[in-house]
């Protein structure tokens, strides 16, 4: 009996196709790392060979860059949880892509076809465990963006990727305790980034952009989840003090440390890094705009207030409140305590007269 040979899968080939004089096209093959020229013939063992140069070449390698960053005043900075996480993330991307050369980040093209590559290894990894993906794929962008952010590489090709696993954050409130220790430690930008979405329930993209135009000395202007139009709001005691207190720069309220607008890869970026200088675990920016929603039911507001305050529709306020209240027991709590005003109410208690 003869086996059938599986078809053999490399990775890294770069296919060029090139119309010769009599009207045909021939593919030539190279190896995408080094540039070496493949033979179709002996594609297995040309392949082989490159890829020995490309390990003896010397040049810097994603494992430098890895190490670039884990020996870094950044990492040093993050917290003892945070940097325990690290080790073993880094170790998988490095058996994986640490020969990778460090040049591959600056030729657009060579940097989109790893893209590629990684995005493929994330959704291979997701087969086993979508979290474990995530944490994966996590990893190896901040140690390109921080690569990309210090010059060290001209392009980052995966700011962003779809992430698998899909958390409940209904009970993922940040507690009043940490988001004032937060205040407290965060850059001034991302300070006055929670302070603005403590009180507003503003998203990051609009707290990135909100320009001081919109802050007339008692009102804020934001954008409503169910027009999209702009509207008025009343400023918080604490929005308008911090507010008040702050020096106008430029036509943003938050800017970055050189004094230009955020991008969304650079906020979320500082935001990660002030959230694990406190400990803030998964929580993250979006989870403060439940908590707001979540300490207006608890004072007493209804959905369609809820909805006028944060400019929701009243159907996302009511979903945020199911969301956010029910799994915490507040909703129930409210409710029975209500009911025990009620009787003591009928019963008289504490009423001149009554029977207490």
């Amino acid at each position: 009996m003869r086996l059938r040979r599986k078809p053999l899968k490399l990775r890294g080939i770069k296919r060029t196709a090139k119309k010769m004089a009599d009207g045909s096209v021939r593919i030539y093959l190279y190896h995408r790392a080094t540039g070496l020229p493949l033979d179709p013939d002996r594609l297995a063992e040309s392949y082989a060979d490159a890829e020995k140069k490309k390990r003896r070449a010397g040049k810097k390698t994603l494992t430098d860059l890895i190490r670039f960053f884990d020996t870094s005043e950044t990492f040093n900075s993050l917290s003892e949880e945070s940097r325990l996480q690290y080790p073993w993330k880094l170790k998988r991307i490095e058996t994986k892509w640490g020969t990778v050369p460090e040049d591959t980040f600056n030729n657009q093209d060579d940097a989109d076809a790893f893209a590629a590559d990684a995005l493929a290894w994330h959704q291979e990894l997701g087969k086993t465990s979508h979290r474990s993906a995530d944490n994966l794929m996590s990893a190896l962008c901040r140690v390109l963006s921080f690569a990309k952010e210090k010059r060290r590489i001209k392009y980052h090709p995966i700011p962003s990727f779809e992430r698998l696993y899909k958390s409940d954050r209904a009970d993922k409130v940040w507690p009043e305790e940490l988001q004032q220790q937060f205040i407290r430690t965060a850059r001034a930008a991302m300070a006055t980034a929670m302070i603005l979405v403590r009180n507003t329930a503003m998203r990051a993209a609009d707290v990135r952009k909100f320009p001081w135009t919109r802050y007339d000395g008692e009102r804020v202007q934001i954008r409503s989840s169910k027009t999209k139009k702009l509207l008025w709001i009343p400023a918080t005691r604490e929005l308008k003090a911090h507010l008040d207190g702050l020096t106008r720069t430029g036509a943003l309220v938050v800017l970055t440390p050189t004094g230009k607008a955020y991008t969304r890869r650079y906020f979320n970026e500082h935001w990660r890094e002030d959230a694990d200088r406190v400990n803030a675990g998964e929580l993250n920016f979006h989870d403060n705009r439940g908590t707001a929603a979540t300490l207006l039911a608890e004072a007493g507001a209804t959905a369609p207030e809820i909805a006028e305050a944060l400019t929701w529709s009243v159907d996302k306020a009511q979903r945020v409140i199911d969301a956010y209240l029910a799994r915490r027991g507040v909703l129930a709590a409210n409710a029975i305590q209500k009911l025990e005003d009620y009787r003591d109410k009928r019963a008289g208690v504490g009423m001149p007269g009554g029977g207490n």
